[in-house]
């Protein structure tokens, strides 16, 4: 079984990030080793045309094994500058030149878009800002959960990998044992859309993850990273009990309403109505679409609340006395 290896642009010949001489002095400026885990973390980027994948992983191959490219923070786009009339092939620099691990990145992008037919530029980018600037181009989605961003088992060639803060990026050479070449196309739901809990990945696990560490709940050592593990798990557990719901740890309609609430700001416990906020919908008898039609409240209307929500994020309001409920689609507590 294949090791799954990395490739990159590493350091100068003296060991230092700026001020050596133009071009691969040691052989190890620019260099190719095997997978390992970042100390600051991985986020993984994977372009979702499957095409272009392994020219981003040839290019990088071809970098490392040109000697004319070497590695100077300060001198980071000569690389660029000297093959951007070339295709951006790295083999095509001729002359000592150099690139740190970023610009080696963009240039491996740049040199995948040429051989694919497109004339789209990616705008410099460094590690700090590579993963917002590489998703903006609509190229490249984000890849979720541990089996991606802390094994090799799972990653194709082409990903790119780069630390969740400025430290440093990667790019990955050859496919892992358990690498599926259309993973990154399928859907991707949004925060609500389905039951999260533990074993859940995605998207909507990091923004769930995201939105719980913006209130104070620690979702584990990795934070942020779109696996719903036992870290967060217990997060969610501790929202729940505070807020007053059943602590079963799974991240249904009910919690999400309750959530969306309490990132809004809005405290349940003190509520004293309903506002409607995602357009005109029917106060029902029941709290599903099968309940009988009340009435309809219409944007900008508050309703008294009558202090219960449904497991599937309907609200209890009061219509003539009497228990009534609107959708938490188109509602929230205020």
């Amino acid at each position: 079984m294949a090791t799954v290896q990395l490739a990159c642009a590493s350091i100068d010949e003296r060991g230092k990030i700026s001020g050596g001489k133009a071009g691969n002095q040691t052989g190890k400026e620019l260099r190719i080793r095997n997978y390992y885990v970042h100390s600051k973390g991985w986020r993984v980027l994977r372009c979702i045309h499957p095409e272009m994948r392994p020219l981003i992983a040839a290019a990088m191959k071809s970098a490392v094994n040109n000697r004319n490219i070497g590695y100077d923070q300060n001198q980071r786009n000569t690389l660029y500058k000297q093959v951007q009339n070339a295709g951006f092939d790295p083999a095509k620099a001729t002359t000592p030149c150099e690139t740190d691990c970023s610009a080696l990145v963009r240039v491996a992008v740049m040199y995948a878009l040429r051989k694919c037919g497109n004339g789209a530029s990616i705008a410099d980018f460094y590690t700090a800002n590579e993963a917002s600037i590489l998703l903006k181009t609509g190229l490249f989605t984000e890849m979720e959960g541990s089996r991606y961003t802390r094994r090799s088992d799972y990653l194709c060639a082409g990903d790119i990998l780069v630390t969740r803060t400025k430290g440093h990026t990667e790019v990955v050479l050859n496919n892992g044992s358990r690498a599926d070449t259309t993973a990154g196309t399928e859907h991707k739901y949004a925060l609500g859309e389905r039951l999260l809990k533990n074993g859940s990945e995605g998207a909507d696990v990091k923004e769930l993850q995201s939105l719980l560490i913006q209130l104070g709940y620690d979702c584990g050592r990795w934070g942020a990273d779109g696996d719903f593990g036992d870290a967060t798990e217990m997060a969610v557990e501790q929202f729940q009990r505070h807020w007053g719901l059943e602590a079963d740890g799974e991240y249904g309609a009910k919690t999400h309403a309750m959530l969306m609430n309490a990132v809004a700001g809005d405290d349940p416990a003190s509520a004293q109505v309903v506002e409607i906020v995602g357009g005109n919908c029917y106060i029902r008898s029941e709290p599903n679409t099968s309940g009988a039609k009340l009435g309809i409240a219409h944007a900008g209307d508050k309703l008294t609340y009558r202090g219960e929500i449904s497991e599937d994020g309907w609200y209890a309001v009061d219509q003539y006395g009497l228990t009534a409920w609107v959708s938490g689609k188109y509602a929230r507590i205020a």
